[in-house]
């Protein structure tokens, strides 16, 4: 501690031994905690409300100024409210080093007031969202992080965006064989998924790396295998259930929702040779095909022995305890976790965490539904009658936690992602 004492400013650094000293009561402090825990509730109801982090980074400051109110007037530092919260943690069994580091890196000064100005408190979120990087994971290299994450495994949610395999694919030393290759349709032509999964990724990609598909090679959308095993490593995009459940209903070009499509998956002829798209077959109700499809993403995410495939109208339903097992291993066991209405910004996320150059066709959608629509733009869902994909639903809000999370803690932001997407050839 001495050593790194005599690195920081040696007034700062008195006043904040002065006040961690001061309050070594545990007890009182926590229960100031608690208290801004419970006053703030509403605020973190308009978090899961409006999904937008700047209000939940002003939600956290909330609950520090709460705690920082609730100490005596004489000992109330200004412009305190982050130091705060960390105190908190460090007195009650957090580590000081990571106190102090955090500290010296925000570079905020102490005074002494009864609260902070409102410019202030604007320049702590500032700060919060751009440099706050406390955990373990965020001290290591994109060449640490991805060869931690290795080998990766792609969990391919229908109409989720095929896209993102480019981005994977890509990554140094990933694929050698697809260096400079541009995986989609002009490569492989029809159903280019299917003999990606046949042909290609065997022989393209470093099996210590990348983890091809083992499942039957035309089952497109492939469950997980061994959670155990992918802990860690899996990588997937993930869209609103009830946009993900429209785009694949007016999926012409592959018409997933054709009354007939049952009897296609189950002749596997028909499958391997890539011969039916059904185009001109009429398609099922639609609120039937939206129950069909009813928590799908939970289905891949929890089924390790699946008994069809993903895509059968007549798969077996998933069960909300098994929805909410899906997002603890959402929360728990993904490396990346992308959101498809969040595109550019997913993808230059994914690039700050595990290196490698924002390309092009990581920007491209190789398989938009036939009217255009990709997932940056919305299908009316009063179609849907009120009828919601609530088991999805508790997936998609677990993906969009981690996913904000990680854009503030790795600094992702569109202004900071102009380099990625000038080098990929584009501007937001």
């Amino acid at each position: 501690m001495e050593g790194l004492a005599s690195r920081l400013n040696p007034a700062k650094l008195a006043i904040r031994i002065q006040y961690w000293n001061a309050k070594k009561d545990c007890t009182q402090i926590m229960s100031s905690y608690i208290c801004a825990m419970k006053g703030y509730d509403m605020a973190r109801r308009e978090v899961d409300t409006t999904r937008e982090p700047g209000i939940l980074v002003r939600w956290k400051l909330q609950r520090m100024l709460c705690t920082v109110s609730l100490l005596p007037r004489s000992s109330r530092p200004n412009r305190i409210s982050l130091e705060a919260a960390v105190v908190v943690h460090t007195m009650c069994g957090g580590n000081f080093l990571r106190f102090a580091l955090t500290l010296s890196f925000l570079g905020l000064g102490v005074g002494r007031g009864e609260r902070s100005e409102p410019a202030e408190e604007r320049a702590v979120i500032t700060l919060l969202q751009q440099k706050l990087v406390l955990s373990q994971m965020h001290s290591q290299s994109p060449e640490e992080r991805l060869h931690d994450a290795e080998p990766m495994s792609w969990l391919h949610f229908p109409k989720a965006g095929s896209s993102f395999i480019n981005a994977m694919i890509h990554l140094p030393g990933v694929c050698p064989g697809m260096d400079n290759r541009t995986l989609g349709h002009d490569l492989l032509g029809d159903c280019w998924l299917t003999k990606w999964k046949a042909a290609v990724c065997p022989n393209a990609c470093d099996p210590a790396a990348f983890v091809c598909p083992e499942h039957p090679f035309y089952e497109k959308h492939p469950t997980i295998s061994n959670y155990s095993a992918q802990r860690g490593k899996l990588m997937a995009m993930f869209r609103d259930p009830d946009q993900r459940i429209l785009s694949g209903y007016h999926d012409d070009d592959n018409n997933l929702a054709a009354i007939d499509y049952a009897d296609y998956l189950e002749e596997d002829l028909r499958i391997q040779n890539c011969t039916y798209f059904g185009s001109d077959v009429p398609k099922r109700n639609l609120l039937d095909f939206a129950e069909s499809w009813k928590g799908g993403m939970a289905y891949q995410i929890v089924t390790e022995h699946p008994v069809t495939q993903t895509l059968h109208p007549n798969r077996p339903s998933t069960t909300r305890d098994q929805a909410e097992e899906a997002a603890r291993r959402v929360r728990e066991g993904f490396a990346f976790v992308g959101i498809s209405e969040e595109w550019d910004l997913s993808i230059c996320l994914f690039h700050k965490m595990f290196g490698g150059v924002c390309e092009a066709s990581n920007f491209v959608d190789t398989r938009p539904s036939s009217d255009g629509k990709s997932a940056d733009s919305d299908y009316d869902t009063s179609v849907l009658m009120g009828w919601h994909d609530d088991l999805d639903e508790l997936v998609y809000e677990a993906a969009l936690s981690v996913f904000r999370k990680s854009l503030i803690s790795f600094n992702v932001s569109h202004e900071t992602c102009q380099e990625c997407y000038r080098h990929a050839g584009f501007e937001v």
